[in-house]
């Protein structure tokens, strides 16, 4: 039954999952060895309150799910309870890696940066797992990147970097990555107003509440304006979930029967559109736990901005909320952040590929930007959002036809104990800051190599006096 619930969670049937759950539990709930596996379980599948919950009310846990628990309250921001925890993990398996990892990376999001450094470092120097090695040296970046030690930074992230690209799977995503960013191009060209507009007339059966996507490109201030968004009492957002990108766009392209074109998206019959929308909207009811109703639901997926055409063919009514930054700040960032490793994130250990893939997927916005009206999308400068979100906010909630509430503002608060699904889950708690605005500049002598990839960016965002 666990092993079920986490493939039904796995593909957002989480309903399902809670049902299998729930019988196992009642049925293990005195067995001291199944029912920690079992409360895991709940963390798997979306729940990761109910898992807390009940893991916290169990004495004795074995240390690898006591340091899952410890995750789970990092994931919800109670980064002291979560040290908690992990100290224990540590003080009973001293020379583990993993719990080592998350105990500094706890510590990096308390602003305990000494002690941070000291033990990821120690770990990264004296681990033999590539896993651990990689993301330990990334951590360092992190933090030297946010103390000012850039030069110290760039040699740790290039450390986590070699160790990623020696991993044999490695290759073969950027292969595909690269394959995929030309088939996505070829669209973007093919694609003109009119086959968009077209497709926006058509009708939206089986989907019928108001639909938004923030897209752009990861690290231009996404989180910081979901998360604003969200404390709106009309608005729901569903913080970057695959159910669009994995199962519904390649159900609509085998559904069209043919590769990736606009012939192939525009064949796909109206009955299986309207059975995906269904999917959709289910999926991501199920992952957020509650009913999406009458409010407007914000998909956010930064990784979405070259599968527009995907997203309107499916989603007629759909409105566009695309977060800009300068470019350069924005490759910056990723070369120096770390994501679990795919197709798209294999782009980005590289500043000659991050910069490619920036190409690719803000050449296509600018593209399609031409081709819809000014009523479906918006543009969010992020330099523009940390000195007035409130401005910000209220453009985005125009486009939307919502009005003002304050509570957007007063995001934080909704915040706190709240899952935030994004490797700034930590800054995105705190008061804005204004510090990554030119962070690029510390970095330029690695950018400037492929400066001549992001300039017609920099100049088409108009940053190029910045």
């Amino acid at each position: 039954m666990i092993e079920s619930a986490r493939a039904f969670g796995a593909r957002h049937l989480v309903s399902r999952a809670e049902v299998l759950l729930d019988r196992a539990l009642a049925d293990t709930a005195d067995d001291a060895r199944v029912a920690p596996l079992v409360a895991q379980s709940y963390g798997r599948v979306f729940r990761h309150h109910r898992a807390i919950e009940l893991l916290s009310g169990m004495p004795d846990l074995p240390p690898p799910i006591r340091g899952e628990l410890a995750v789970l309250y990092e994931q919800v921001g109670r980064y002291e309870d979560a040290l908690g925890e992990i100290e224990r993990v540590v003080a009973e398996a001293p020379g583990a890696d993993e719990p080592a990892l998350v105990r500094g990376r706890i510590l990096r999001r308390l602003g305990r940066h000494e002690a941070a450094l000291i033990a990821l470092e120690s770990l990264a120097r004296r681990s033999g797992h590539p896993v651990a090695v990689a993301e330990a040296w990334t951590e360092v970046c992190y933090i030297l990147d946010s103390i000012g030690q850039y030069a110290r930074a760039l040699e740790a992230i290039e450390r986590a970097h070699a160790v990623v690209k020696s991993w044999p799977r490695t290759a073969g995503l950027l292969e595909r990555a690269r394959a995929n960013n030309a088939a996505l191009t070829r669209l973007s060209k093919e694609v003109d107003a009119d086959v968009l507009s077209r497709w926006r007339a058509c009708p939206q059966d089986g989907c019928t509440g108001p639909m938004a996507h923030l897209i752009g490109f990861p690290r231009s201030g996404t989180t910081l304006l979901e998360q604003a968004l969200d404390a709106h009492n009309s608005i729901v957002a569903s913080p970057e979930r695959v159910v669009f990108s994995r199962d519904v766009f390649p159900a609509m392209c085998r559904a069209g029967g043919g590769p990736l074109t606009v012939r192939t998206i525009g064949a796909v019959p109206d009955g299986v559109l309207r059975r995906l929308r269904i999917e959709y909207r289910l999926a991501m009811e199920e992952t957020l736990g509650e009913a999406i109703a009458e409010r407007v639901h914000i998909d956010k997926n930064p990784n979405h901005t070259s599968l527009l055409p995907g997203l309107v063919r499916l989603l007629p009514g759909s409105r566009f909320i695309v977060a800009l930054r300068d470019p350069r700040d924005v490759v910056a960032s990723c070369v120096l952040r770390s994501f679990r490793l795919t197709e798209f994130s294999a782009m980005l250990l590289s500043w000659q590929t991050a910069c490619e893939l920036y190409a690719v997927e803000m050449g296509a916005w600018l593209r399609y930007r031409e081709m819809l009206p000014d009523d479906a999308y918006i543009e969010v400068r992020y330099e523009d959002t940390v000195v007035d979100l409130q401005g910000q906010a209220h453009g985005v909630l125009g486009l939307l036809g919502l009005p003002w509430d304050d509570s957007v503002l007063a995001y934080r608060e909704k915040t706190r104990e709240k899952l935030v699904n994004s490797p700034t889950q930590a800054e995105v708690r705190r008061p804005i800051y204004r510090s990554s605005v030119g962070r690029w500049r510390h970095y330029a002598a690695q950018l400037e190599p492929n400066m001549h990839v992001l300039m017609p960016f920099v100049r088409a965002f108009g940053y190029d006096n910045k």
